[in-house]
């Protein structure tokens, strides 16, 4: 019965298949039901950015043109390549164009869609992002930004003509441009697998560039969780999907920069079996609490962490752990990373100043005459970048500045970072002028932490658990900008940020030296770039640096303005200094010496190199008439020989000279003390001794003269 019924069910629609041909024809009947499909077409946009052109489709008659879904055109079919020019279809309220074909004929099917173009009724122009000036005063001036089909869109500002769209990514850079509407296909510029942060700005009349808050994007999709949480630290934008050790080399880093307690990450199928392959899941060690041995379970993951925690050299004390993994799964994949930070979110300790500078130094920017700049002057490179990133802390400061990108404040209360960066404008004004150059700035940021900050003696030795070390101000911002106490990393941290600040590129760089753990850095002046280390410049004295009784006592652990490590070269540093991250050293290579003393004058003409007795001469008369008593000099070595060749020569040359020269001065009761001495190349084609030489004991005449 079922089958008789199932049987006049097919018979029926045979019989309803049939009559179709009957009402409308045999062939147009059959041809509804088994004609071909016409092939779908490529559309190109040509170069006068206003023509849609394609190739012929075999057996098109006609083609459908559509522009936002709507059809816009017919197109006769004419072999070789078809052309369709929109221009005359333009409207000045419509900002985005999405156009599509499909190719039509009698006795086929219509095509499929072809591959949609986007058209921007504007002009697109790349800017060079170096030339552009740009204000963060105003950031709600360009609202509501959205992202939708590789389009990014806002509202429009009345009045303006043009806006200019900031795109960064790590593998974009920077890139600024020009559209006259308010949306912007940015798919040309964007690949796979990658974060871009972007933000739109209208020029004033003063034709600075007003940017918006920023908007990010990742064209990565695969964990939308993770991959719509973003970070950015010296550089790098990204997410928190993990495909590398290198990517989990920077998060960690990230956390600790910006003291993040519970970190989740995702971590990708290839980096997953790639650290299990490589470390294992489980391995054996030996607890020394209860003298067995044990299995380290998840130890692919405990390791990957550990190899990023000591994947750069910083001042940190920590704990990490893992959050949300169980024995029942070894190999999950998303998991949060925890830390405890033993150091406290800010350093709050300080230590007891054992050194004092020496007072007859004089640094570079008091002893020149330049136009002062304004008490309120707020001019800085570092507050016109269009790369952004939120900072509370000192240390976030820091590594937002030196990476290129303006720090911004959700409060000003209680942020130490708004706090120290209000004290780095306040001293950029006092020592730096408009008018000088980039060198000139360079020594002035150089000598103003070597003049205001002394070494931490007390830091160096420090071995107690408690408080942590790395809870001392020494070793970040606060110990030079309010303590005038620090040690490598606190110097280093300085000098980028002051340089950055005046737009002077300037990098830290730090590794190891014979001492152990160093920080210093890399500045860039006139397209060359060159070695500072602060540290190692310091000049200082103990009783056991004088042989001459009592008369230097007021000089014991005093520092003196010095220049041995001031924009030197890799090749001068490279049996002592050993950076840790030698991708970023290399990529700033140093290749060029300054020759400090060959290339600086102490009176506009003369340089620091003494070469006779009546150059000595010169130099001491110039410094008791200018009330200046302390300078670095170099003795070229066939002046005065180096105590490094022959000691006893050189004690007799400058024992000489120097009794020579005070009886010329007329100060043959007065003293002048040679501190710290160096023997290296002080210009191309010489070597010689570099002292910091100071004149104590002066008559009360010269003096009050």
């Amino acid at each position: 019965m079922k089958f008789k019924k199932k049987l006049n069910t097919f018979l029926s629609a045979i019989l309803v298949f049939f009559a179709s041909f009957a009402l409308t024809g045999c062939a147009d009947g059959w041809g509804a039901w088994f004609k071909p499909d016409l092939e779908a077409v490529t559309v190109l946009l040509n170069s006068d950015q206003t023509t849609l052109s394609w190739q012929a489709v075999t057996n098109a008659e006609e083609y459908l043109v559509y522009s936002n879904e709507q059809l816009a055109a017919i197109v006769v079919n004419k072999a070789g390549v078809n052309t369709y020019n929109f221009s005359s279809l333009l409207k000045e309220n419509i900002s985005v164009y999405k156009f599509y074909i499909v190719a039509t004929s009698e006795g086929y099917n219509d095509s499929a869609k072809s591959n949609v173009v986007t058209y921007l009724n504007s002009t697109n122009e790349t800017s060079v992002v170096s030339s552009a000036v740009v204000s963060n005063n105003n950031l709600n001036i360009v609202t509501n930004l959205t992202i939708g089909s590789n389009i990014l869109s806002w509202d429009q500002v009345v009045g303006a003509q043009q806006y200019y769209v900031f795109m960064y990514s790590n593998t974009l850079g920077e890139r600024i441009i020009e559209t006259k509407v308010n949306a912007f296909d940015f798919t040309e510029y964007v690949s796979e697998d990658q974060v871009v942060m972007f933000r739109v700005g209208v020029k004033n009349e003063e034709d600075v560039i007003l940017m918006s808050l920023p908007i990010y994007h990742n064209t990565c999709t695969l964990q939308p969780t993770y991959n719509n949480k973003y970070f950015y630290l010296d550089g790098v934008l990204g997410d928190h999907y993990i495909t590398s050790q290198e990517e989990l080399n920077t998060i960690v880093y990230y956390a600790f920069v910006y003291k993040i307690e519970e970190l989740p990450v995702y971590f990708s199928n290839d980096y997953m079996n790639e650290i299990v392959n490589t470390y294992g899941p489980e391995a054996q060690y030996y607890d020394y609490v209860s003298g067995t041995y044990k299995i380290r379970q998840f130890n692919h993951l405990i390791k990957a962490i550990s190899a990023a925690c000591n994947s750069y050299t910083e001042s940190c004390d920590y704990d990490t752990s893992l959050g949300d993994v169980t024995e029942d799964d070894y190999y999950k994949k998303d998991f949060k990373i925890k830390f405890k930070y033993n150091s406290g979110f800010e350093p709050t300790n300080s230590m007891e100043k054992l050194r004092t500078q020496n007072k007859f130094d004089t640094p570079y920017y008091e002893r020149v005459s330049y136009e002062k700049r304004s008490s309120d002057f707020n001019d800085f490179a570092s507050d016109k970048q269009p790369l952004v990133e939120y900072v509370s802390t000192a240390e976030q400061l820091y590594h937002v500045v030196e990476s290129g990108a303006t720090p911004l404040f959700k409060t000003t209360t209680n942020n130490s970072a708004y706090t120290i960066y209000n004290k780095a404008k306040q001293v950029l004004r006092e020592i730096v002028c408009d008018d000088m150059t980039t060198y000139e700035k360079v020594l002035s940021i150089f000598d103003y932490i070597c003049y205001n900050t002394v070494y931490d003696d007390e830091i160096v030795d420090y071995n107690d658990e408690t408080p942590s070390f790395a809870s001392y101000t020494c070793f970040y911002l606060e110990g030079v900008f309010n303590d005038g106490l620090a040690v490598c990393d606190g110097f280093s941290k300085a000098f980028a940020l002051l340089c950055n600040m005046e737009g002077i590129d300037a990098y830290r760089i730090t590794g190891e030296v014979s001492g152990g753990l160093h920080a210093w850095n890399k500045v860039k002046i006139d397209g060359n770039w060159y070695v500072v280390d602060i540290t190692w410049t310091v000049s200082s004295t103990s009783e056991n640096d004088f042989t001459t009784g009592g008369e230097a006592v007021n000089f014991n652990n005093t520092e003196f303005l010095s220049y041995k490590y001031f924009l030197v070269s890799d090749n001068f540093v490279k049996d002592t200094h050993f950076a840790s991250n030698t991708k970023l050293n290399n990529s700033l290579a140093a290749l060029n010496e300054y020759y400090y003393y060959y290339n600086q004058t102490y009176d506009g003409t003369n340089n620091l190199i003494i070469s006779s007795d009546a150059e000595f001469e010169s130099l001491i008369n110039y410094m008791l008439t200018n009330k200046l008593y302390t300078f670095e000099i170099a003795f070229d070595d066939n002046y005065i020989c180096s105590p490094s060749i022959f000691n006893s020569t050189h004690d007799a040359d400058l024992t000489a000279a120097c009794l020579n020269v005070k009886a010329a001065c007329e100060i043959s009761n007065s003293n002048i003390l040679t501190i710290g001495y160096m023997h290296k190349k002080i210009s191309a084609n010489l070597t010689g001794t570099t002292y910091s030489l100071t004149l104590i004991n002066l008559p009360e005449a010269i003096k009050n003269a």
